[in-house]
């Protein structure tokens, strides 16, 4: 090769060498700069990988909870109600029974009743929001020893009543304090002669009656039409408000069978058609608060009746007494005092109050 070419090649290489250790410079800084982006897109994928696991998890686990509920099919609830019917607790079993009207799981409901009655008005409210039931699930009924006058109104609502031979049931009726007559207050003035006490004690008898033959005519219609065990004495006999052993109830017509829970759960299951199916707590199942339990029923009775507001209707167990009141004072505030018969009004009332004579 010819020197003038070789000389030529070196200086066109040396020419060359700056802008290649330039290029090279660039190109050392862009991996540098890419280095970095890396580690900052690490450390950001990081948290994003951390709040995505918890995410997942939180979903899985919910989805995991669902597909049980979902997947293990329907359920037959099983609820207690052994308390006196009140405001209170009457509320709670409407809100619990509503709620298994709408959620859809919920196949049937067995109601476990231990009752001695209460209140009219919210025997009346259980019953219809019962039936109401019944007319979209199946609705069996366990008496647990005790369905007395609202116990068991609220157990004829069922499509069929379980109780044991030796349980209570009936004392269909009503009952209510002794009614009085229209008084005078002295501390005030009304617009009528009954605003005090509503009306006459004839009209409190006869508003008594007409509870009592709402409660008996429910009763009548609900038993006459049971498929299992239908009706067989009159409703006269009913009116006379006995208290019958389970096993006499089902003689006459009152119950559909002999049984506790199995017996019920088997039942509710029949009417629904279920072959599989779980048994669950129904209270604990919608997550609601449950029927508020007494462990003595008597007394939670009687303190019933000695808060009751005067003149209300009770469907309340017969056997329980009305608490001893103090002695009224009746006509005593009325009189207008007049000089000179203090003596004579105190007398009077002396002998009224049982002092002799």
């Amino acid at each position: 090769m010819p020197v003038r070419k070789i000389a030529a090649f070196y200086r066109r290489r040396q020419a060359l060498r700056p802008s290649s250790e330039k290029a090279y410079e660039a190109m050392a800084d862009e991996a540098t700069k890419q280095e970095a982006t890396k580690r900052e897109d690490r450390r950001i994928r990081g948290w994003e990988i951390a709040l995505a696991l918890v995410v997942l998890t939180v979903c899985l686990l919910g989805g995991l909870a669902l597909a049980e509920r979902q997947s293990s099919g329907p359920v037959i609830g099983v609820l207690q109600f052994s308390a006196p019917i009140n405001f209170t607790t009457a509320d709670q079993l409407v809100r619990l029974i509503e709620a298994a009207q709408r959620d859809p799981s919920v196949a049937g409901v067995v109601l476990e009743i231990s009752s001695p009655g209460g209140y009219a008005t919210s025997s009346e409210t259980a019953y219809y929001t019962l039936l109401n039931f019944r007319e979209h699930k199946p609705l069996v009924v366990v008496v647990n020893g005790l369905a007395a006058s609202g116990g068991y109104y609220m157990a004829a609502a069922g499509n069929r009543i379980y109780a044991s031979p030796s349980s209570y049931v009936g004392n269909v009726g009503t009952r209510g304090s002794r009614p009085t007559d229209p008084t005078l207050a002295p501390d005030e003035m009304t617009s009528g002669p009954y605003k005090l006490e509503g009306g006459s004690r004839f009209e409190q008898i006869r508003q008594l009656d007409l509870v009592r033959n709402a409660f008996l005519n429910n009763v009548v219609t609900q038993r006459t039409h049971a498929e299992v065990n239908p009706l067989k004495i009159s409703a006269a006999e009913i009116a006379e408000a006995r208290i019958y052993l389970g096993s006499e109830a089902l003689a006459l017509g009152l119950i559909d069978g002999e049984g506790s829970r199995i017996e019920g759960i088997e039942a509710v299951a029949d009417l629904a058609g279920l072959k599989r199916y779980r048994v669950v707590d129904l209270p604990t199942y919608l997550n609601l608060e449950p029927v508020a339990t007494s462990g003595d029923l008597f007394g939670a009775a009687q303190s019933l009746l000695a808060e009751a507001p005067a003149g209300a209707v009770l469907m309340l167990d017969s056997r329980i007494p009305f608490p001893e009141n103090a002695p009224t004072q009746g006509w005593k505030h009325l009189r207008k005092p007049r000089a000179g018969l203090d003596a004579i009004w105190t007398d009077a009332t002396s002998r009224t109050d049982g002092a002799a004579p």
